[in-house]
């Protein structure tokens, strides 16, 4: 991946890894806090209980879902390579355990036997 997408306060930024050019902005709903997620040419983005899929060529809406009556907490994206979490108290170590959570719930879920 040559960009990086940076999602703040409401909105989700294009930045080219080798220069710290900004290849594109834009903005979503007002929030402190912009989940992202990349995959398969789209940047995946919550903001203030809202989901949106941009294109990650030139950041175009291609599609939002308001998710009704879930509210506007923490939000989780998970994708088929890896897990994006965004909290107010985000870091590493919390990112690690949701992936870990996760993990673990997958193993557990697969190793049932259906019981």
């Amino acid at each position: 991946m040559e960009n990086l997408y940076v999602g703040i306060k409401g909105h989700v930024v294009c930045i080219e890894k080798s220069s710290g050019n900004e290849i594109w902005r834009t903005k979503l709903k007002s929030a402190d806090l912009t989940n992202v997620y990349y995959e398969d040419n789209n940047v995946y983005a919550y903001a203030y209980g809202h989901l949106f899929c941009l294109s990650a060529a030139n950041g175009e809406i291609i599609w939002e879902n308001d998710l009704k009556g879930l509210g506007y907490g923490a939000c989780i994206i998970a994708g088929q390579q890896n897990v994006t979490t965004m909290s107010d108290q985000n870091n590493a170590a919390s990112a690690a355990s949701v992936a870990a959570i996760v993990a673990a719930t997958s193993v557990t879920v697969a190793g049932d036997g259906g019981s």
